[in-house]
């Protein structure tokens, strides 16, 4: 038996595989996904086939090839011709919350995507060329998939830990280790690394992670028991910092502004400091901040903006990087200083502000 140890190897024999199936299955496209495809694979890492036609009966095979498993799936044209129409459709809008794709509809508009075309009568790049002119609505779908599932995450760590019983810690603890990697997701395709698979996030935020970005944190927080020493202080760090990731994601991530620009990974020692216990959620509107279990609140982006970088800092700094963003992005093009100063006055009467001076209200 030949062992397949590199993934330019898989990938060549993924090639060859396609290629005799789509010839012996009158395919008219066939196309190759799969993390060894864009660069993650390891030595037992699989390769995804598609093989697509006008009329195909969408069905999945499995087969081996030496020591590679090969997922075959069938699918018709109509089927990707309608994702595409999906994916460029009329977005996602806080009023209308249906237009979401379902994780498997996302992965699959990815994987068409940044997939390795092998054979095709012209069909498939002409859906590839589409996606392409549109970059940014593919990115909002995935980014949004993950800041969902970050949020889920978060609001069962939080509803754990408030527990009386110690044995919800340890439920809390996966929790909020999860809130924190989906986060990390998200903030990968708001770096255009699109790729679906979770484990991979770490080669994902290390190859295309932002400038600035502390990685070593983010690793930290991952491998280090929370319940050690002080279990709400180590919970509070995972949300936290998942908090920020998706902040950093739901605004200039979802804006397609570079999140390499922003400035407050860690927090400072200034008085300016958002609540913890809001977690945000990107439409192409809005940007609403949901406490789990609690209130929650539609921000158009400037404002969303401005409460994410309350991370421990003067009102000075906040406002002159949001200036700094009104001159480079059309959607915080209105963040004068009297804005600023306004926002962060109703963001403390909303409550959305910790510290001396927050209180509750409605913004």
């Amino acid at each position: 038996m030949t062992v397949v140890a590199s993934a330019e190897d898989r990938v060549r024999l993924g090639r060859s595989i396609a290629a005799r199936l789509a010839a012996s299955r009158n395919a008219e496209a066939a196309f190759l996904a799969g993390s060894s495809v864009v660069g993650l694979g390891s030595a037992t890492s699989d390769i995804d086939v598609y093989l697509v036609g006008s009329s195909a009966d969408e069905e999945r095979q499995q087969m081996f090839a030496d020591t590679v498993r090969v997922d075959v799936q069938h699918l018709s044209l109509d089927t990707l011709e309608s994702l595409v129409d999906r994916v460029l459709g009329k977005g996602l809008r806080s009023d209308h919350p249906g237009g979401a794709l379902s994780d498997r509809e996302t992965a699959l508009a990815v994987r068409l995507r940044t997939g390795d075309i092998v054979t095709d009568s012209g069909a498939l790049a002409a859906l590839r060329q589409r996606l392409a002119e549109h970059p940014l609505r593919l990115s909002r779908r995935v980014m949004n998939n993950w800041i969902l599932a970050a949020f889920f995450a978060a609001e069962d760590c939080l509803g754990l830990r408030r527990s009386d019983s110690p044995l919800e810690l340890e439920p809390a603890a996966f929790a909020g280790r999860r809130a924190l990697l989906c986060a990390g997701k998200a903030l990968a395709a708001a770096c255009g690394d699109l790729y679906f698979g979770e484990k991979w996030v770490w080669r994902q935020l290390t190859r295309n992670g932002p400038d600035g970005f502390p990685f070593a944190e983010f690793q930290r927080l991952l491998r280090d028991d929370p319940l050690a020493v002080d279990p709400q202080a180590g919970l509070t760090a995972l949300t936290s910092f998942a908090q920020t990731c998706l902040i950093a994601t739901a605004t200039l991530g979802w804006q397609g502004a570079g999140v390499s620009r922003w400035p407050a990974w860690t927090e400072g020692s200034g008085p300016l400091r958002r609540s913890t216990v809001f977690f945000p959620r990107a439409y192409d509107d809005m940007v609403t901040l949901v406490q789990p279990g609690g209130r929650h609140f539609r921000l158009p982006p400037d404002a969303a903006l401005l409460w994410g970088l309350c991370h421990g800092r003067s009102a000075r700094a906040v406002t002159e990087y949001a200036q700094q963003c009104a001159k480079e992005t059309p959607a915080y093009a209105g963040l004068t200083e009297e804005r600023c100063q306004s926002l962060l006055a109703e963001l403390r009467e909303a409550g959305l502000l910790a510290g001396p001076g927050a209180h509750q209200g409605a913004m």
